[in-house]
């Protein structure tokens, strides 16, 4: 709660602020409006302010899983005092002063408590961090101070998530206190600036703008049972769930209507290709050469060569469109598709990647419950006339289902490991002996060991069957899978000026852009299609351009703008996994320019001549490039975006 007077930020519930010893403002519980001091009951929905008990706020230590926060705890000195882009959900009780008469104090505790293991292990479950607790509210934050490509898409998620969570409280005890227990969640996505982080993991965030406020705010606006999003996060998540639209609402304290809208469900999709399927995919540009690649690739293994394929390419070069396409070219030939993915908060989850492809392949989605489940996997085995039925098991094991066999259960860790690996390879030669079989395990450089001992062991496996696997990762990820002359490398390179002017026109429906307009773009996008597309769109919705028919025009000078959030997501997210060290040194070289030189970079920064070995990492990452070597050494940075989202961090 802010100080009226000097401003300090006072843990929840407090009465008087730490800093100047001032009376704070008593905050309804029920609608959040702040009162003048002394009130008794709130002056803007007439209830009583004193509202249900509040729940002190644990120990973030006693809440938090081990691994988070060792590294918020390793993070912490490079983000202190950083503009972040984030996304923030706010959670509340629905009409819980009549909740709290009539449980009374104990029961409402017990509740509330409940509740807070709920929401703190949706959270967590997503990589988010439980900021505040709020009485008998939580706001919880996705993107800081762990940054996340993905963060709006996690927060909503993690909404459905709760929802469903406390719905199957209320269900399980319908007499108990949590019978009828609901919230209202609220997400808003925004910038942020990071505060001191200490070492008890309590955080300070400072708000800029409405970012946490129009959450609050939201989440007020929610019906009971729902969760409510603003337009900035509708615009990151459209394609990922299914959305109804509210309208404008006139919300306490927010001068403009707001735009909001409610989620209905989750789609069933799996990467940002499958989210833009329904309002279309841009036309693919110059990927001829890799799609001829892999079609070598296909070719041999048909022949009976089995294949290995390593797509490699940084975020946003189009590597899971890349493999949309090459799907399509094999609709018309006769082979199985096996498909899994990796994720960036299942890096401690063994076999993750694997148990996802399994998912997909007996149409297991998240909504069955166990039972729906299991009869999907006998349904297959039944079809396959039971001659791997030994191999269930093990599968019910990868997938978190009841074993079935006692025999199996009370193998060693060890032995069941090999088991497994035989299991799934066993399998895998039983497609391929009906005809070429494709293996896709996507984004490698967030496989879990597990996973990443079992795809070495199929490899292999694979060259003497008719078989492709294909992997795909970022550069810097360096696979454990030797070097074999069945191995292919297939790297994306960026478009060239002229593919980036085509796509340019495809994602604006136009027959030809203004001039200027490609040049601007090309230099912001530096030959990513991802961010080709997305700076494109941003343009478009911030204004700059206005369409006219076939053909787009420029409403007002073109301008370097603002980093699209999308993009800001990816690139901060990567930042972040840098050293502390690296970390600094990519900023202070962000303020001198996108182009630095090595002599002014030592003297501006504090580790001096030690800036070498870091400039070396920063290099080998490709995040900075050599410019130049006379008349004294200098780098740039790779992308102009990568500069700017630097820069903007400070």
């Amino acid at each position: 709660m802010g100080c009226p007077t000097c401003r300090r930020e006072n843990p929840a519930g407090a009465r008087f602020c730490n800093g100047c010893g001032a009376a704070l403002p008593p905050r309804c519980t029920a609608c959040d409006h702040e009162n003048p001091p002394g009130a008794a009951f709130c002056n803007a929905c007439g209830r009583p302010l004193e509202g249900p008990p509040r729940v002190a706020a644990p120990d973030p230590r006693s809440y938090t899983p081990r691994h988070l926060a060792e590294r918020i705890l390793q993070s912490r000195a490079a983000v202190e005092g950083e503009r972040k882009h984030v996304t923030v959900l706010f959670c509340d009780v629905a009409d819980s002063t009549p909740l709290a008469v009539r449980l009374g104090p104990e029961g409402m505790h017990a509740a509330m408590n409940r509740l807070i293991q709920l929401v703190c292990a949706e959270v967590h479950a997503y990589e988010g961090t439980v900021n505040q607790f709020l009485g008998d509210g939580t706001m919880a934050l996705f993107g800081a101070p762990l940054a996340l490509e993905d963060a709006p898409q996690r927060a909503v998620a993690a909404a459905l998530g709760i929802q469903r969570a406390v719905a199957r409280l209320a269900a399980e005890d319908p007499a108990g206190p949590c019978a009828d227990l609901r919230v209202r969640i609220g997400i808003h996505s925004g910038p942020v600036v990071v505060g001191r982080i200490g070492d008890d993991l309590r955080m300070d965030y400072t708000a800029v703008g409405d970012t946490t406020h129009l959450a609050a705010r939201l989440q007020g606006a929610a019906l009971p049972g729902r969760v409510v999003l603003s337009e900035a996060t509708r615009q990151l998540v459209a394609g990922w769930f299914e959305l109804r639209e509210l309208g404008a609402l006139d919300l306490r304290g927010i001068a403009n209507p707001v735009h909001a809208f409610e989620v209905v469900r989750e789609r069933p999709v799996r990467d940002r290709v499958e989210a833009r399927l329904e309002s279309g995919l841009t036309p693919l540009v110059g990927r001829e050469r890799e799609l001829a690649a892999l079609d070598a690739a296909f070719a041999a293994a048909r022949a009976g060569r089995g294949q290995v394929a390593f797509v490699v390419g940084e975020a946003g070069l189009g590597k899971s469109r890349l493999l949309f396409e090459f799907r399509g070219r094999l609709a018309d030939a006769p082979h199985a598709w096996l498909e899994g993915r990796c994720a960036s908060y299942a890096r401690a989850t063994g076999f993750y990647p694997i148990a996802d492809a399994l998912r997909r392949a007996f149409r297991i989605t998240d909504r069955d419950d166990e039972a729906a489940a299991l009869a999907a996997l006998e349904k297959v085995e039944a079809e396959e006339g039971g001659a791997l039925a030994w191999t269930l098991p093990f599968l019910r094991q990868l997938l978190a289902l009841p074993c079935g066999e006692p025999e199996v259960e009370q193998l060693d860790a060890a032995t069941r490991r090999s088991e497994t690996f035989r299991a799934l390879r066993a399998r895998i030669e039983r497609a391929a002996a009906r005809g070429p079989f494709v293996l896709v395990i996507e984004d490698l450089h967030w496989i879990d060991r597990a996973s990443e001992e079992l795809l070495a062991y199929l490899a292999e496996a694979v060259a003497t069957l008719p078989a492709l696997i294909v992997l795909t990762h970022r550069p810097g990820y360096q696979h454990p899978f030797g070097d074999r002359s069945y191995h292919s490398r297939i790297a994306l390179q960026p478009l060239s000026e002229g593919e980036m002017r085509a796509m340019t026109g495809a994602v604006l429906e136009a027959d030809s852009v203004p001039p200027g307009l490609g040049a601007l773009i090309a230099r912001k996008a530096e030959g990513n299609p991802f961010f080709v597309e997305e700076v494109a769109k941003s343009l478009l919705e911030e204004g700059a351009l206005r369409r006219v028919e076939r053909r787009v025009e420029l409403a007002r000078p073109l301008e370097t703008g603002a980093v699209p959030d999308s993009i800001q997501d990816v690139l901060m997210a990567r930042l972040d996994r840098l050293g502390e060290e690296s970390k600094r040194a990519l900023q202070v070289a962000s303020i001198i320019g996108r182009e630095f030189t090595v002599r002014l970079l030592e003297r501006i920064h504090e580790a001096g001549e030690r800036v070498h070995p870091l400039l070396a990492e920063l290099r080998g990452l490709e995040l900075i490039h050599e410019k130049a070597v006379q008349p004294e050494l200098a780098f740039m940075f790779k992308h102009a975006l990568t500069h700017d989202v630097a820069y903007a961090s400070v």
